[in-house]
């Protein structure tokens, strides 16, 4: 007999008959027999698979449910049925249906028998479909089969097909638990609720359920079940978006749990209300105002907020508003409507805010408001000082400054300096910001040729540049007008600062500019051609300061204040002239028109032996040209080592960019 092994493990066993009597078959070669081959017996040398699923009770189940375990139980054998233990056995289905939630493999125990988990892959997964169990075996892992049998002699793959059913689940949402019926303002408290599928505690398959309030925030806002079923989340009374609020006090929210596939449930929960703790005052706006017909503002919003103990705003509640003046009187000052001074209440609206106006009066003063909580007469504040100004600008508070006086413009284009303009009232008050401030010059341009208060709020001035061009006077001198609303000065007699009929003014006549201004910046007398700001006005008058004669309207009120600088258009080179008459050298530096030569210009004296001194001991002194329309004079002090030719020399020098130079030299006698 022999034993073929055949492809895949198999042997073949063939016997060899002897046929006949010795003489062999015919056909045969001489002294042969013929043989006789018997159909061959095959030995299986594959593991065997089988199994299914079974419920939580171990019945055998072709439903996955979705309440309860399922678990995929397979036995692996050997070709005699014998269990074969330690082995891997895996399983594969749709990801979409189902899932294995501790692994997709198990190991066979010491019957053969290994056991995995399934679980639907979501609650609304449904139809029917097959896992794939697989072995997968090794060469080498096996000596024999627990038969006694040699294993496969090659790697193999075993598989089995389980089919499965998903069927559609019932998902309810029961025992929304909110607590108390009652929680306190900003409080915080655990809610559950409790979700069943198909009438059983979602204890083994997820459920997500969300939350909803219509003020506060559950946290979190989505949250699956535990073991028991239950979904369990915090609710907070406070809104989302913000501590800084009246959040959910004094109100009733609505808890609304919900999931996929069931009806919501819903609760109410009421929510204390916040005792108010303190009265804040929030602004004045603007913080100054002006009396009536200044031009200026002449109203002033006070707030206030009602806040409790976390700093949240309280609506709905009364605030009493008191006016305070700081002088002991409120003459003619009102608020909330024009005219009254009585005490006002008013409900917090939904910002826990509560604003009045003030109106200015006749009188400047301080006055303040005082706000009070009507149901607790304890939680009261008072406003910053709210300061009333006279506002309109007068003659005898205007100024105008020039940066530099003189600046070499005189054949140089594009030279600047600035021109500012100071305005007060009548108490030396700021005017109000925005009053507007004309310029108008009689040489080069104004850039630009109106201004505005208020550019640093209070300030009560502004800022424009002359710049030098066409036309240039001929005596280097350029005029500036600066002109802007105001009221004419009055002697106040009877103290109520406005002003009565009768009492002393000032009447100005139409304001001028005028030209061709002197050295040193004298201006003269209104002379027919000048600048004149057109304006109503034929009474008889001498005009005012810069005022046209005879073009008064002869009653107070509203007049234009103005004022005029002069700015010398200096030529580059300087004249220098002076008297050296040891020990002292004077001298005088101009411009060629006789002006001051530019502010800010650097004269140096220097000697031509270092023997010779100057003021004193030093051989060279600087001194720099003040700020000045005419001429700098200034001397030096020889010492007692300058000799008979020895020089002084003097070199003027203006600022930079130009810098443009002139020297002179003095020669002792």
């Amino acid at each position: 007999m022999r034993i073929l092994k055949l492809l895949g493990g198999a042997c073949l066993t063939v016997a060899l008959i002897a046929c006949g009597g010795g003489g062999g078959n015919p056909g045969t070669p001489s002294g042969g027999s013929d043989a006789v081959v018997a159909p061959p017996v095959v030995v299986n040398s594959d593991p065997v698979l089988a199994g299914g699923l079974v419920d939580a009770t171990g019945a055998a189940t072709s439903v996955i449910s979705a309440s309860g375990l399922t678990a995929l139980s397979v036995k692996l054998t050997d070709p005699s049925g014998k269990g074969i233990p330690n082995q891997v056995i895996s399983a594969t289905g749709d990801a979409t249906k189902v899932v294995f939630p501790e692994g997709n493999g198990g190991l066979t125990d010491a019957s053969g028998v290994a056991t995995i988990k399934v679980a639907r892959a979501s609650l609304f997964a449904t139809g029917a479909d097959a896992l794939t169990v697989t072995y997968s075996y090794k060469v080498g892992s096996l000596t024999t089969y627990p038969d006694g049998s040699p294993p496969p002699t090659a790697d193999k793959v075993v598989a089995r097909y389980v089919g499965y059913q998903l069927s559609a689940s019932n998902i309810s949402l029961t025992s929304l638990n909110l607590g108390a019926a009652t929680l306190a303002a900003y409080g915080t408290r655990q809610v559950s609720v409790q979700a069943n599928i198909d009438g059983v505690a979602a204890s083994s398959t997820p459920v997500q359920v969300s939350f909803s309030a219509n003020c506060g925030a559950v946290t979190p806002a989505t949250a699956s079940t535990n073991s028991q079923g239950l979904v369990q989340v915090s609710y907070s009374a406070v809104n989302a978006t913000s501590t800084n609020d009246q959040g959910c006090s004094g109100s009733t929210v609505s808890i609304v749990a919900s999931t996929t596939g069931a009806t919501p449930v819903s609760g109410n929960l009421t929510i204390d209300l916040a005792p108010a703790t303190n009265l804040l005052f929030i602004d004045a706006a603007p913080k100054t105002i002006f009396l009536a017909g200044s031009g200026g503002a002449t109203q002033s919003i006070v707030k206030f907020r009602l806040v409790n103990a976390s700093n949240a705003a309280l609506q709905g509640q009364n605030i009493r508003l008191e006016l305070k003046d700081l002088a002991g009187g409120i003459p003619k000052t009102s608020f909330g409507t024009v005219g009254n001074v009585a005490a006002i209440i008013q409900p917090t609206d939904s910002n826990g805010e509560v604003s009045v106006p003030v109106f200015s009066g006749t009188v400047p003063t301080n006055v303040s408001v005082k706000a009070t909580l009507v149901s607790d007469v304890n939680i009261t504040t008072t406003s910053a000082v709210l300061a009333i100004a006279s506002g309109r600008a007068v003659q005898s508070r205007v100024s105008l400054a020039v940066k530099n006086l003189s600046i070499e413009g005189a054949n140089i284009d594009g030279t600047t300096t600035e021109v500012t303009m100071s305005l007060a009232d009548r108490q030396g008050n700021p005017v109000p910001d925005g009053t507007a401030i004309n310029f108008v010059t009689e040489g080069g341009v104004m850039i630009p040729p109106v201004c505005v208060t208020g550019a640093v709020p209070g300030d009560s001035r502004c800022t424009v540049t002359i710049r030098s061009q066409n036309p240039r006077p001929a005596n280097g001198l350029v005029s500036i007008l600066a002109y802007a609303a105001g009221e004419e000065d009055f002697v106040d007699l009877n103290f109520d600062n406005a002003y009565t009929p009768g009492e002393p003014f000032t009447d100005l006549g139409n304001a001028f500019r005028a030209d061709a201004a002197l050295v040193g910046g004298v201006t003269g007398p209104y002379v027919a051609g000048y600048f004149s700001v057109p304006r109503a006005g034929s009474t008889t008058c001498s005009g005012g300061f810069l005022g046209r004669p005879n073009s008064c309207d002869g009653v107070w009120g509203a007049a234009d204040v103005r004022q005029q600088a002069v700015v010398a258009f200096a030529t580059g080179q300087a004249n220098i002239t002076g008297t050296l008459t040891p020990p002292t050298l004077a001298l005088t530096v101009s411009d060629l028109n006789g002006n001051s030569v530019p502010t800010g210009s650097v004269i140096q004296a220097r000697t031509s032996s270092i023997s010779c001194g100057l003021d004193g001991s030093l051989s060279t002194v600087s001194k720099t040209v003040p700020n000045s329309i005419g001429p700098f004079a200034t001397s030096y002090g020889t010492s007692v080592g300058c000799a008979t030719g020895d020089q002084v020399i003097i070199t003027v020098t203006t600022p930079a960019p130009l810098s443009t130079v002139t020297t002179r030299t003095f020669v002792f006698p």
